[in-house]
């Protein structure tokens, strides 16, 4: 017999985080299911009204959660959003989520999925060969054999994936040299991107 999808949700209060266009904000949630989650967002300071949250959500809906109370955290993707007496309201559902996540939400380690592919930079007409390590909403590590003498912190560069289908501009945000290997791995932080 046919349920109702209502019926495999379970009522859920609990506090968490949602970081979304790099701003980390609080949520309190209504219900939960296997494959998302309902909550009401708390204002920040980008995102600020029920048309901040809308006009970026119609750009990027991916986002990343940490769930209090299911010490669960990973990556959703924002299905729909309402304004309800005032408040605003996310279906959210779940992409790449692991539980037992309480310490890693503290790190910012769970931010970023481990993930191989590979891309290049453009740095004043130079192209740069990268090996990409891992990824998140925010941005990318890469690490880069022979790494160029202008790649340095702050600067943009344009940013090409193949494999990722992405193209677009990035600011190197860290630079971390391997002296054994005269390599580096590259800290990532997209601006624009299609």
């Amino acid at each position: 017999m046919f349920r109702e999808r209502k019926e495999y949700r379970k009522n859920l209060t609990s506090s968490g985080k949602l970081h979304l266009a790099g701003e980390t904000l609080d949520f309190i949630s209504h219900d939960v299911s296997v494959n998302g989650i309902l909550i009401e967002i708390v204002p920040g300071r980008l995102l600020s009204s029920f048309s901040d949250f809308e006009s970026f959500i119609n750009e990027n809906s991916a986002a990343e959660i940490f769930v209090k109370d299911l010490m669960l955290t990973g990556e959703v993707e924002i299905i729909w959003i309402k304004e309800k007496d005032g408040n605003v309201l996310m279906g959210l559902e779940f992409k790449h989520v692991i539980y037992n996540a309480d310490r890693l939400w503290l790190k910012r380690q769970y931010y970023r999925k481990k993930q191989s592919f590979a891309g290049f930079l453009m740095i004043k007409n130079k192209r740069v060969e990268f090996e990409g390590k891992n990824i998140s909403v925010d941005g990318l590590m890469i690490y880069v054999k022979d790494p160029d003498k202008d790649l340095l912190q702050h600067t943009v560069v344009s940013l090409y994936s193949e494999p990722l289908q992405m193209k677009g501009m990035a600011k190197i945000c860290w630079i971390q040299h391997e002296q054994e290997q005269n390599g580096a791995l590259i800290g990532l932080r997209y601006l624009s991107g299609e």
